[in-house]
């Protein structure tokens, strides 16, 4: 409790104090936020192995009463994205997560490995909400038997604007504004148990914004 009270007076003390640029990745973590900081407030391991070169992992995270590892991905030094893991045990487990997304996310796209399920797409040519329900269904059913799905979210503040001017998927992206968050749900199998994991990202964070909008200590 000490070590976040301490992150949250080290944003309150910010000198480039920019509330309105600020992007928040997942709960108090925000884009740009240095290394140091995190390894003031929490106890963290190198776990470069397990995700991509320079990534810092938090053992044990709370996520809706789920234990899950808490990754931090790094540009330079400064939080780009954070990664969850979780051991799921049963399938109650992957539509908890779901929904707990949902809350704050809206889905754009469902793959399988091989094939994608564009939701923008499909929307624009079914205009039978139960066949476009069931279409889903199905294609989840299908999925979860190869225990193999993917999730992509766009946050709910955005998805207005990009569905209305975006016919696919992969639309969305090309111009995404630097605010807009997107979130990854990943359920697959690795060393024999089905995992699910959870990347927050920024899809337009670029370095130059990072050297525009620096988070720095000021004691």
């Amino acid at each position: 409790m000490k070590r976040l009270l301490l992150l949250s007076l080290l944003f309150l003390f910010s000198t480039h104090s920019v509330a309105n640029e600020q992007i928040r990745l997942y709960k108090q973590y925000v884009v740009g936020m240095p290394k140091a900081f995190l390894q003031k407030a929490h106890t963290l391991e190198d776990c470069s192995a397990r995700y991509e070169q320079g990534t810092l992992c938090l053992a044990q995270h709370s996520l809706a009463g789920e234990t899950a590892e808490l990754a931090f991905r790094f540009l330079n030094d400064r939080l780009v994205s954070t990664v969850l893991m979780m051991p799921l045990t049963d399938v109650s487990k992957v539509k908890k997560m779901f929904h707990v997304l949902k809350t704050q996310f809206d889905l754009v796209l469902i793959e399988d490995g091989a094939d994608k399920f564009d939701i923008l797409e499909v929307s624009a040519n079914t205009f039978n909400k139960d066949e476009f329900t069931k279409m889903i269904a199905d294609f989840e059913n299908e999925a979860y038997q190869k225990h193999s799905i993917k999730y992509t979210f766009i946050s709910k503040d955005e998805f207005i604007t990009q569905s209305r001017k975006s016919r696919q998927f992969a639309d969305i992206f090309k111009d995404a504004p630097l605010s807009m968050r997107a979130a990854t749900y990943n359920v697959g199998r690795k060393d024999g148990q089905v995992v699910g994991t959870i990347t927050f990202i920024v899809p337009g964070i670029t370095e130059e914004y990072l050297d525009q909008n620096p988070i720095v200590e000021d004691f």
